[in-house]
């Protein structure tokens, strides 16, 4: 492996593992799942944003992007806000878990949205992914709002990433974040705004929260997403999608060091936990090698 495939490979991994820890900054917070968002976003957002205004990045963006750009990031704001929700409500362990549901979605949403059959892998990976499901709401059913918002956010995020793959390619990849960040702002804030407008969920009271937001909005956002996006130019999809599946390892890890017994669950649920996953690493296998045999086939 060459020097430059090897910096990239570690890139990766660092952004995977900051993305690992930012459930288990949330948890550390005490600021509500919103709060979190919404300062994680803008503060990813002014970063990003100078970074642009200095590389003149996102010249040239008609309006019409730029709505479609803020409102895919409307779903990755939903998103976040549905994994911390998931964690808030129950443990680290079932966020990570449940949100790496979101390529099994995604393998279902795609051929809905292209209007072509489901693939038999697709449907076996689909039962598969369900039982799995099944087992951990059966073996933690006192966990199961917290399960069940979680899969809602795998969900939104593998809407999230149908919509971003849909983004013309001639868009610099910084500046398609930042405005990601500005729609995950825009959706959480404009929504609490009005539901709770004391803003009292906004509130910093710890020393940790504050510490938290700037490590959720440079590191685990504008830095971690701008080492993935430099990474995966360099490493094949493949690769990049089973280190994705990491994040739920590291973040699972370090919660049993940091947590303890909490973080425990019942033998049923790390079965199912383990037929999702299955799922997920299966479904990156078999897409790796439809595109290689597609690659082939147009050489031939």
């Amino acid at each position: 492996m060459s020097n430059k495939k090897t910096w990239s490979y570690v890139g990766l991994h660092l952004a995977v593992l900051s993305w690992g820890a930012a459930g288990i900054t949330s948890k550390l917070m005490t600021i509500s799942p919103a709060g979190v968002v919404v300062y994680r976003s803008i503060i990813a957002a002014i970063a990003l944003g100078l970074f642009c205004a200095i590389t003149q990045k996102g010249k040239g963006v008609s309006l019409r992007d730029k709505a479609y750009l803020i409102a895919t990031g409307a779903m990755i704001g939903l998103h976040w806000w549905g994994f911390f929700t998931a964690i808030e409500v129950s443990t680290v362990s079932i966020g990570l878990i449940c949100i790496s549901s979101a390529p099994i979605f995604v393998a279902l949403l795609q051929p809905i949205i292209e209007k072509v059959p489901l693939k038999p892998m697709q449907i076996l990976l689909g039962f598969i992914s369900i039982t799995g499901i099944g087992l951990m709401f059966n073996f933690e059913y006192e966990h199961r709002l917290g399960i069940s918002i979680g899969l809602a956010a795998g969900a939104i995020d593998a809407v999230y990433s149908v919509m971003t793959s849909r983004t013309r390619e001639s868009i610099s990849n910084v500046y398609v974040t930042q405005m990601h960040m500005i729609g995950a702002f825009g959706v959480v804030f404009g929504f609490y705004a009005v539901t709770d407008p004391s803003l009292d969920w906004l509130v910093l009271s710890t020393t940790t929260d504050y510490i938290g937001v700037l490590f959720l909005g440079l590191v685990c956002s504008a830095i971690a997403m701008s080492l993935y996006v430099a990474s995966i130019k360099e490493l094949s999809a493949f690769t990049a999608t089973l280190s994705l599946n990491m994040e739920a390892v590291y973040g699972i890890v370090i919660a049993l060091i940091i947590f303890g017994s909490s973080e425990h669950m019942s033998f049923g649920f790390y079965v199912g936990a383990a037929m999702l996953v299955g799922s997920v690493v299966m479904d990156a296998v078999m897409s790796s090698a439809n595109a290689r045999k597609q690659a082939v086939g147009a050489l031939v």
